[in-house]
């Protein structure tokens, strides 16, 4: 019975190393009860929200800021999207 036991183990094992290791870490927060933080979605996530301003980045250069004064930094990968074209004003020309 031991040998089944030890054998079961061993694979487990095996089987946790070849695993990522965030994912690992994931589990076992998610069996704690806890709710796992993917910061990778997250900077993703804010990259896009940023990205889909049409303020010609305003608002990304105010966020920078208020994080370096908090000692932060504003760390999204991928580069910084240029200002979108006006919109073309409607309307009828008479």
């Amino acid at each position: 019975m031991s040998d089944l036991r030890k054998e079961l183990l061993r694979q487990m094992k095996a089987i946790r190393e070849r695993m990522d290791p965030k994912l690992v870490e994931r589990a076992r927060l998610a069996a704690l009860g806890k709710v796992p933080y993917d910061s990778d979605a997250a900077k993703e996530a804010v990259g896009h929200f940023l990205d889909a301003k049409r303020d010609g980045g305003a608002f990304r250069r105010k966020l920078e800021q208020a994080l370096k004064a908090e000692g932060g930094a504003l760390d999204l990968d991928g580069e910084k999207a240029p200002p979108p074209a006006k919109p073309r004003r409607g309307g009828r020309v008479t």
